[in-house]
């Protein structure tokens, strides 16, 4: 019993490993490519579900799709339904491992093909020169280490059948189905894998160890304990990325509570579509069609109703981050009229623009914030910037004129200097703490001056890019030529060792991070100050009041010129 018991942990350790090469090596092929299917496959809910499907059948893996889901929603690039459509479908693409299993068969043997996919992985892995052929390689390996731990775990649970009493099980009861409905939900908590549960329960029926009852009550338990992956992926990560962790949950326990409530039917509906598909005898193939129809049951169930979900869960987990990410200005009614839309645009690009300088002030002040919340809001940054370039890229600007035309091409030049200049924010604010540490008091010093004559460049760039930019230039020649002598110092500090030479190494990427992180504000500021500049201008010369000085319509915004007030959004 106990050389079964570790040949069936070595088999299914043997197939995690199969399965995160095959996961890994299809993604490396795809390369870009589930990023653009995501994005243009998702024009209805039914399109998403059945996209969602599909990659994941591809990639074997449910939690990649929905890991790229989530960062597709924080971008802005996907709202809530098509993220939620896509999570629906990937629970019907991952019962395609079921499918795997039970069609390799179990009357061969499985080794005479797992070996030479090994071999022929390994070949493409070792000698390919692109990624992507080293990608088919690891995906080869994979499916060859699948095949080998699928081979152990039949051959092991063809041993548990001859000793074990499986009476305790049941034969399809209450207490037969409860039992291996926990059994199965804790397996893939533990493993973090429903595909290896379901090859589990699986290889378990066919060698005649479970009935067809308990193994699909089992199933139902594997497939509800994906819930804790989706649990564990959401601890900590964004608001948006809890609400799909959410939906996941939802969907799971409601399709997992609708099977459980016509098991009994359910099973009856699956021998008769396993007799018209000449099933009856393959209790594998049996159970990967109840897994594929309880799935495909709950997204006929769920899946009208999914704006509904969608709107239902955007009441929960908001967070501080949220509101900056959110873009408050651009509207979709505008993008069929461009230059109402630019105007848009240089509003939202203003707003990025100080709430990228309040971060950047923050890096440079001791104590204003905590670690974490700069990461947060160096992230709910960056989205914002995302979201931004997603609507500039949408707007058609054929019927504008070439000058009104080349704006758009500034916005993005813009947003990506202030979404790098938030991505290099949390680099910076390490700083202090090593200066704090500094015992040389020649070095101390010199960093102690870059420090403020970067804050006062970032400052500056907030509170003055618009209206004096010649003493913007002065400022930032002055950080330049500090940097320059900090830099210096530390190196001398390094060269006698009176700073040790792995943390003089994160000093200067620390300070080059800074360096450029204020280099990068202070072009967003000019780049910015041009283009409200031209606005302005634009507008004057058709006899109106400037769109873009003073404030809006409503009275709640001023962007022009931009006040040192302005850092802190309300």
């Amino acid at each position: 019993m106990t050389i079964l018991v570790l040949e069936t942990l070595g088999g299914l350790g043997l197939f995690l490993l199969a399965m995160s090469m095959l996961t890994d090596g299809l993604k490396a092929m795809a390369g870009t490519g589930l990023r653009n299917m995501l994005k243009k496959g998702t024009r209805s809910n039914l399109r998403g579900a059945s996209l969602g499907a599909l990659i994941t059948a591809i990639v074997q893996s449910s939690s990649a799709v929905t890991v790229a889901t989530i960062g597709f929603v924080n971008a802005g690039i996907l709202a809530m339904p098509q993220a939620l459509s896509i999570v629906f479908g990937a629970n019907l693409g991952t019962t395609m491992t079921g499918w795997l299993v039970s069609l390799t068969g179990f009357d061969f043997r499985i080794e005479a093909l797992a070996l030479p996919l090994v071999a022929l992985g390994t070949a493409f892995h070792m000698l390919a020169g692109r990624s992507r052929f080293q990608g088919l390689g690891t995906a080869l390996i994979g499916f060859g280490l699948f095949f080998l731990g699928l081979s152990i775990l039949k051959d092991s649970f063809a041993g548990f059948g001859s000793q074990l009493d499986l009476a305790a099980f049941g034969s399809g009861d209450v207490r037969g189905i409860v039992i291996m409905l926990g059994i199965g939900f804790a397996v893939t908590a533990i493993t973090q894998s429903s595909s290896a549960s379901i090859a589990l329960i699986i290889t378990a029926a066919s060698q005649g160890a479970l009935s067809l009852p308990v193994a699909a009550a089992a199933i139902i338990g594997a497939n509800l304990g994906t819930t804790s992956t989706a649990f564990l992926a959401s601890i900590g990560a964004t608001s948006a990325a809890r609400r799909v962790a959410a939906g996941h949950i939802v969907f799971n326990g409601i399709t997992a509570s609708l099977a459980l409530a016509i098991l009994p039917l359910l099973i009856l509906m699956v021998r008769h579509a396993g007799d018209f598909l000449g099933l009856e005898e393959s209790a594998a193939a049996t159970l990967a069609l109840f897994h594929s129809f309880f799935n495909l049951l709950g997204i006929i169930v769920l899946l009208p109703f999914t704006n509904r979900i969608a709107r239902f869960l955007n009441r929960f987990f908001k967070t501080a981050e949220d509101d900056v990410s959110r873009p408050k200005y651009l509207d979709n009614t505008l993008i069929s009229m461009p230059v109402l839309a630019l105007d848009a645009l240089y509003q939202e690009v203003s707003r990025m623009h100080l709430l990228a300088a309040k971060l950047a002030l923050a890096a440079f002040t001791p104590g204003s914030q905590k670690p974490a919340g700069i990461v947060g809001m160096a992230h709910a940054v960056t989205t914002l910037g995302d979201n931004i370039s997603y609507y500039t890229t949408e707007i058609s600007t054929n019927s504008m004129s070439r000058a009104s035309a080349l704006e758009f091409p500034l916005v993005l030049r813009t947003t990506r200097y202030l979404a790098e200049t938030a991505n290099l924010a949390p680099s910076a604010s390490q700083l202090q703490h090593f200066m704090d540490e500094l015992g040389d008091p020649h070095a101390k010093m010199a960093l102690r001056t870059v420090l403020q004559s970067g804050h006062f460049c970032v400052s500056l760039s907030a509170q003055k890019a618009v209206s004096d930019p010649l003493e913007l230039d002065q400022a930032l020649s002055r950080f330049q030529g500090d940097y320059a002598a900090a830099k210096s110092a530390l190196l001398i500090s390094g060269s006698n060792r009176t700073i040790d030479i792995a943390k003089l190494d994160l000093l200067l990427n620390d300070l080059r991070q800074m360096r450029r992180m204020v280099e990068q504000i202070t072009k967003a500021a000019r780049t910015l100050r041009d283009m409200l500049a031209r606005a302005s201008a634009q507008s004057q010369d058709h006899g109106k009041e400037p769109k873009n000085a003073g404030t809006t319509p409503d009275g709640t915004r001023e962007l022009s010129p931009m006040p040192a007030s302005g850092l802190t959004p309300k």
